[in-house]
């Protein structure tokens, strides 16, 4: 079949339009099956990607038809050619509280300049194949406290039809130390509808659920119930007192007779009464009180608050470079642990290399109750020269809760062979060639004198001048002490440079900023960037009279702490921040949009009023 010029055409421009939208942001969502029984769970994965280096946390609707656990994210962060590419992917463990169709409305994300959003999903939620004993499902709801045994599930709970109940697997731990809650809800009654679970709210602690909802049977005091199991892993902040206060849950309770959950006919009765009205009660769990413990003293120098069991590796992403080309250069912590809070190692100093900050990646596994997974870190590193280079092992501590003794890790020793760099010099010959060819003329002009005689001007003029008055002749006299004055200061300028060039430092920023800003308003905002990249280098080179585009970033607020000792710790961080945006923009324009440009601008013009009060002569 034969395609006119034209489809083919407008197939092609369909394709350009279409390519670019891949790299903005974006939303998928998805459920690992479609029918589900109401005593079972779902798994939702919601995955946000962008061409930046870090996207936005979806925002869930309301589902008042599940009861919602989050179970872990996982990250990914590729950078090509300057271009960075994030894809996060959330988990969700959605536990039905209803029979029948279920809808899980749109997801949306937003960055603060482009929204996404998914499509509806369809769930159909059908009866339980089995036993009756687990009927009341959906996340271990605590039942509140209208009666005083409801709250600790002890002896005084026989004969009560549902109470709840709330126990740690430890009551003393140190901080970041892993610290698993159990929360059971128990029931020898059935339910209306699966109950509401209200969590509890914590002191001194962070959580993180560790699902999926457990259920079970078990025999109390000589009464058969049915349980629903919640498990959270918490981790202290500081040593002190800690407190998981209390949880609730929320059930409908039959209004009619009890009906036994293990009745062979327990469904045709329940059947029988699901219309009717259920009453609503309240269930609470008492507080729980822990004791977090001080660490240990004799932390290494290079500890940074890690607690868990971990190990540590180092690769760059190619062993041979070209000087000048981006590579990089990945840290992962592997191990159990809170991965949130660990930061990254401290960095070696390397002289071969620009080294541009970190950006971290997070993979979350939660198997056998138990945190554990990887936490990556990514540097770009720029060599300088061409030759064999190499980055020194990077050390990594951490507290083993276990052994309760502090261990140090390194990583291996990484090799890179740098070749040249792609722009190659030009070879000049500056030896004498061959003798030259003989000069000939290419024209002549001869001016002749003029024959003629002139007019008597000169004593007319020089009467002129005498008859001036006295203060006029004093001005040759004013303009030669000027000049004397104007040799004598360039020669103190060219004695002193560093001193004139720490005094026009603001205002060549200032103009900077100014031709920036006219870039921004022009639609170029990555030019815009690079003129900024290059005033705030002169800027602080010109104050510290050495040239700062050479060094890193800490070796730079170093020397402007040496040069200046009034410099406050919020300058020189606010000065690292910038220092750090300007060089991951300009290494990759893609990220510098007008409205980053300008916030980069006004950063800059706010930090020039800092630093002018802070950076004094001494």
């Amino acid at each position: 079949m034969k395609r006119s010029p034209a489809i083919i055409l407008a197939a092609l421009a369909a394709l350009m339009l279409t390519a670019p939208a891949s790299a903005l942001l974006s939303v998928i969502a998805g459920t690992d099956r479609e029918s589900v029984e109401i005593n079972e769970n779902i798994y939702l994965t919601v995955t946000v990607s962008g061409d930046s280096a870090s996207v936005p946390e979806p925002k869930l609707p309301n589902m008042q038809n599940f009861n919602v656990y989050s179970s872990g994210r996982s990250q990914s962060i590729s950078i090509i050619n300057g271009k960075i590419t994030t894809a996060v992917t959330f988990t969700y463990i959605l536990t039905p509280r209803f029979i029948g169709l279920q809808t899980i409305g749109p997801i949306s994300v937003f960055n603060g300049k482009e929204k996404a959003v998914t499509q509806e999903l369809k769930i159909t939620v059908t009866k339980a194949r089995q036993t009756a004993a687990q009927q009341p499902r959906g996340r271990p709801q605590q039942p509140s406290r209208p009666q005083r045994s409801a709250g600790a599930g002890s002896s005084s709970n026989r004969g009560e039809q549902l109470f709840l109940k709330a126990e740690t697997d430890k009551k003393t731990a140190y901080p970041g130390e892993q610290i698993n809650i159990s929360i059971k809800f128990y029931t020898s009654v059935p339910l209306s509808s699966n109950p509401q679970y209200v969590p509890p709210t914590f002191k001194n602690l962070i959580s993180e659920d560790l699902p999926p909802v457990r259920t079970g049977e078990t025999d109390i005091g000589g009464v058969r119930y049915a349980y629903s199991e919640i498990k959270a892993a918490l981790f202290a902040l500081n040593p002190g007192a800690a407190e998981i206060r209390s949880a609730t849950v929320i059930a409908q309770v039959p209004s009619e007779g009890a009906i036994d959950p293990f009745d062979p006919n327990f469904f045709q009765k329940f059947m029988a009464m699901s219309g009717a009205q259920g009453q609503s009660r309240e269930f609470s769990t008492d507080p729980v009180k822990l004791v977090i413990k001080q660490l240990p003293s004799g932390a290494p120098a290079d500890f940074s608050g890690a607690v868990g069991n971990y190990s540590v590796t180092a690769a760059a992403d190619r062993s041979e470079a070209r000087a000048g080309e981006a590579v990089n250069f990945s840290i992962t912590i592997n191990g159990s642990g809170n991965l949130k809070a660990v930061i990254a190692p401290k960095f070696p100093d390397l002289p071969d290399f620009k080294v541009f900050d970190t950006m971290s990646s997070l993979d979350v596994r939660k198997d056998g109750d138990l945190i554990s997974g990887k936490k990556t870190f990514t540097y770009i590193l720029v060599p300088r020269t061409e030759g064999k280079k190499t980055v020194p092992p990077v050390k990594f501590s951490f507290f083993e809760p276990a052994s309760g003794t502090y261990r140090e890790l390194a990583t291996n020793q990484v090799t890179l062979q740098v070749k040249k760099g792609g722009q190659t010099a030009k070879n000049i010959n500056f030896s004498q060639g061959s003798a030259a060819g003989p000069v000939t003329a290419s024209g002549s002009d001869i001016r002749y004198v003029s024959e003629k005689s002139g007019s008597d001007a000169l004593p007319y003029l020089s009467s002129t001048i005498l008859e001036l008055p006295y203060w006029v002749h004093a001005f040759p006299a004013a303009l030669l002490a000027l000049t004397f004055w104007l040799a004598r200061f360039n020669r103190f300028k060219l004695a002193n440079p560093l001193l004139f060039r720490f005094r026009r430092a603001r205002s060549e920023a200032s103009r900077d900023i100014e031709e920036a800003e006219a870039l921004i308003k022009s639609g170029k905002p990555n030019e815009a960037v690079s003129v900024l990249y290059d005033s705030f280098m002169a800027y602080l080179s010109d104050k510290c009279g050495l040239k700062v585009s050479a060094l890193t970033i800490k070796k730079a607020a170093d020397l402007v702490k040496t040069r200046f000792p009034s410099a406050t710790e919020h300058s020189l961080n606010e000065m690292r921040e910038l220092w750090a945006a300007l060089e991951l923009r300009h290494f990759s324009p893609e990220e510098a949009g007008s409205e980053g440009a300008s916030d980069l601008a006004k950063k800059y013009s706010l930090l020039l009023e800092f630093m002018e009060k802070e950076l004094k002569q001494r």
